[in-house]
């Protein structure tokens, strides 16, 4: 399967992470700041960068059913620590799995990352709200909605 056809089943399949876009959308997203892992040439894993002001933001993790309780989503954050350059990283999660993966790599849970990266993290979250609605993805807002109480913002400074 090609890696953007991977990539838009994992969206449509995984209503906790942002919807899936067209494919030469998703095809740009592959190409930029994102890490992929690949096992036997097949990607397996991937995650999104972005900036939210002066700090990076890892986003939109995934990982395929078979892959999972092996370590990838480890390796996946690790080689997305890697390759960040700025002070501080941040991370956004109610997946138990995750947070114990973010926990062993030295991320601690916060509350307040500041006002200007609170602001861009709010606009994002608007933006993706917005982006649902207009899709008619209410499955995906139902269920993002439903456990918005238990997100829990991690971050890691260097």
């Amino acid at each position: 399967m090609e890696d953007v056809d991977w990539l838009r089943s994992m969206l449509s399949n995984e209503r906790e992470v942002r919807p899936p876009r067209s494919k030469k959308s998703e095809q740009r997203f592959l190409e930029r700041n994102c890490v992929k892992l690949y096992d036997n040439n097949r990607i397996v894993a991937y995650a999104e960068m972005h900036r939210v002001g002066s700090h990076v933001e890892i986003s939109t993790v995934l990982v395929d059913h078979e892959y999972r309780n092996k370590g990838f989503g480890k390796r996946l954050i690790k080689q997305v620590m890697g390759e960040i350059n700025h002070h501080k990283i941040l991370c956004c999660t109610k997946n138990p799995a995750m947070a114990k993966v973010l926990h062993s790599l030295g991320f601690k849970k916060t509350k307040w990352p500041g006002i200007w990266t609170n602001f861009i993290l709010c606009i994002n979250i608007i933006r993706r709200f917005i982006s649902m609605l207009i899709r008619f993805d209410f499955a995906r807002i139902w269920q993002q909605g439903k456990g918005i109480h238990r997100y829990s913002l991690f971050e890691i400074k260097r």
